[in-house]
């Protein structure tokens, strides 16, 4: 290591010292005499630091966790100007340095090997041998290897010769060959720079306030070091403060804003990164900060319900047979996890077992009408808005337009028993007080009606000379009432309660119990019908009106996916379409003839796949390999094959879920959650067999 000049001066001043650096303490014990004399000169001694200013917080208390935050040939920068911050390196030496700081990578350069000896005697005579035949211009030194053997090298002080290894053979030592020293690390502040550093160094903030790195912000302190040519830079901090910034990267608060839901994902997490502690140690950290350990994003990540989450659930873990269980999770499982076995070789758990990502707890629901069918959800409108308005189906438009004027306070406009389209319309908005939303759309009359309908996801179409057929003065009404806001329309979905069964709207922070029994009806597009019964799934599609504190209905939506605790999920489905020689290519099959699924596992993910080439040549892949292959977001999945006219082939893929599909659903915790299960059933669920218990951290 090697400290700039211009650092020395600059240290002592901002420490009120003298001009000289003060002498290093001298050890508590006696230093052992050297077992042979040594090539490498000692490193200088560092300038005296600044009074001590820097006090340990929480962030840097046990157990603690190394985390991999940044690895670049680049280099990186803490751009925080004028603050102070503590660096210690090998030794116990510790220094201080003022931001910015920037940590960058320096060549190692290289040396060349002129032989390996068991003795110390005769290592260290070749050395002297080396000095002595080149001269001044090299440096013969020995190094101690793991196997106990003494290894001679020859380096140039300053530019090698040629061909190093002949003018070595020249001075008798034949055979030499070139050996790449390890990078060094250089620490520059703006107060002066510490360079040649061979270790690792920590750097510790005075304030303990975040630390920036390249524009992240992050707890607790850094470890830096360099492998090879690479700058490493290791978050090291709490355990706990470690989870408060992966929680919200792995399951946002504001995209999962249920706390159980993001408390089953704190023990997961949590159980994930104890489970994997030690994983890199070669390189001196346990985990890393991208999804292939588990998403960290430092401090600038926290968010107050995610925080609440880790802070209740912390110490608490997932064990099986009393060690924490490789936690694995995934973000949408197609409504089915997977066995590990199937798809990571040397992951297969008793615990990592597939699992229907459902809540098998039928919920009743009692209807208070008589059975009835629509036939369309022009039908079914209109009777909603007869059930709003008290009128019969057949209604005059003048009717309707009184009943529209009662409800929302508007005025009356004359109309005859013949009004057209536009007449009625305009006799609607003027009913609904609705005049001054009509600059909110291009269209007059009817078409106006109709566009502002569309904006706000009222359906309503413009409609044929004879306004009363399919009952459209009625739908027309409905509209006006929902944009008036005195009809309300929400969606949720259905969750047990302990009063019996609740609607949890979406948006909202909680379930809201529903009366039994209540105005039930069921759709199954294209048909709606009144229902005096219904058994549905937590988690299904509710849609609910509301004419003021009056319940006009409830419609439980069964499109096929009903209880499916993922159903909500943005990545719940997907296709992608590849050339043929785009499969050839990823497989590794250039002359691909055919392919084919050999086997599903009990999700329906494929766990098996062949490729055919022309020459009869099969190819195999089995589990995860094979998302890869095809380059797919998931192995649940099916195919077809489509060929053009001119003999192109197309294959298209059509897939479901996001992820790999172990162990916990992401998007599965978070409708179980809404549907009512607490992050311990939520986990046992999940996870086979697995019991949580707090953890003795170290």
């Amino acid at each position: 290591m090697r400290l700039a000049a211009g650092a020395v001066g600059a240290l002592l001043a901002l420490t009120g010292c003298a001009t000289a650096p003060s002498p290093a303490p001298p050890p508590t014990t006696p230093s052992p005499a050297p077992t042979r004399p040594s090539a490498v000169a000692a490193p200088p001694q560092l300038p005296t630091p600044p009074a001590p200013a820097f006090k340990p917080d929480a962030h840097t208390d046990p157990p603690l966790i190394r985390v991999l935050i940044a690895r670049t040939r680049e280099g990186v920068e803490l751009a925080q100007p004028g603050r102070a911050y503590r660096l210690r390196l090998a030794e116990d030496r510790e220094s201080w340095l003022f931001g910015p700081l920037r940590l960058a990578a320096v060549p190692g350069g290289r040396s060349w090997q002129v032989g390996a000896f068991r003795g110390a005697a005769a290592a260290d005579a070749a050395a002297r041998r080396i000095e002595a035949a080149l001269g001044g211009d090299v440096t013969g030194s020995v190094t101690e290897a793991p196997d106990g053997l003494l290894r001679v090298r020859a380096r140039w002080r300053g530019a090698e010769p040629a061909d190093p290894a002949a003018v070595l053979a020249g001075a008798g030592f034949p055979g030499a060959f070139a050996v790449t020293a390890p990078g060094l690390l250089r620490v520059e502040g703006s107060n002066g720079v510490i360079d040649e550093i061979a270790g690792e160094v920590v750097v510790d903030a005075e304030d303990g306030w975040p630390i920036a790195v390249d524009g992240g912000h992050y707890h607790g302190r850094l470890r830096v070091r360099v492998a090879t040519d690479e700058v490493l830079v290791i978050n090291q901090l709490n355990l706990e403060s470690y989870l408060r910034g992966v929680v919200p990267a792995e399951m946002g608060p504001v995209q999962f804003p249920q706390l159980d839901a993001l408390k089953a994902q704190a023990v997961a997490a949590r159980t994930y990164a104890i489970a994997h502690l030690g994983d890199a140690e070669a390189e001196g950290y346990d985990l890393c900060a991208t999804p292939a350990c588990q998403v960290y994003a430092g401090a600038d990540a926290q968010h107050p319900l995610s925080d609440r989450a880790v802070d209740e659930t912390a110490g608490l873990i997932a064990v099986f047979g009393g060690e924490p269980i490789d936690a694995m999770y995934t973000s949408t499982c197609g409504g089915h996890t997977e066995d590990a076995a199937l798809l990571f070789e040397g992951r297969a758990q008793p615990y990592l077992r597939g699992v229907p990502c459902a809540w098998d707890r039928p919920l009743e629901l009692l209807g208070s009408g008589e059975p009835q069918r629509f036939h369309g959800e022009s039908e079914f409108r209109a009777h909603l808005a007869s059930r709003a308005l008290g009128l019969p189906s057949e209604a005059e438009p003048q009717q309707v337009v009184a009943r529209v004027a009662a409800a929302c306070g508007g005025r009356m406009v004359a109309g005859g028993r013949q009004a057209g389209p536009d007449e009625l319309a305009a006799a609607l908005i003027a009913a609904g007080g609705l005049d001054g939303a009509t600059a909110l759309v291009d269209g007059q009359g009817a078409a106006a009606l109709a566009e502002l309908a569309d904006l706000y996801d009222i359906p309503l179409e413009v409609p044929e000379a004879d306004v009363r057929r399919h009952g459209w003065q009625l739908r027309a009404a409905l509209a006006v009432l929902e944009l008036r806001g005195v009809v309300r329309r929400d969606a949720g979905e259905a969750v047990p309660h302990p009063a019996g069964v609740a609607i949890f709207p979406r948006n909202a922070p909680g379930s809201e119990p529903l009366p039994q029994p209540l105005p039930l009806y069921r759709r199954w597009t294209p048909v709606w019908s009144s229902e005096a019964a219904l058994t549905v799934l937590p988690g299904t599609a509710l849609e609910r009106y509301r004419l003021g504190d009056r319940l006009l209905a409830v419609v439980a939506v069964q499109s096929g996916g009903g209880g499916l605790a993922d159903r909500r999920s943005a990545w719940r489905s997907w296709y992608r379409d590849r050339t043929w020689e785009e499969v050839a290519r990823g497989l590794g099959v250039p002359d691909l003839e055919r392919l084919e699924i050999t086997s599903r596992g009990p999700s329906g993910r494929v766990v098996g796949l062949k490729a055919v080439g022309r020459s009869g040549a099969e190819k195999a892949f089995e589990g995860f390999p094979i998302r890869r292959a095809l380059d797919l977001p998931e192995n649940l999945f099916s195919f077809h094959v489509t060929t053009a006219p001119d003999g192109t082939k197309t294959v298209r893929f059509l897939g479901r879920a996001w992820g790999h599909g172990v162990g916990l659903c992401q998007n599965g915790a978070f409708g179980l959650a809404r549907s009512g299960m607490t992050f311990e059933e939520i986990l046992k669920h999940y996870y086979t067999g697995i019991e949580l218990v707090r953890w003795e951290g170290k």
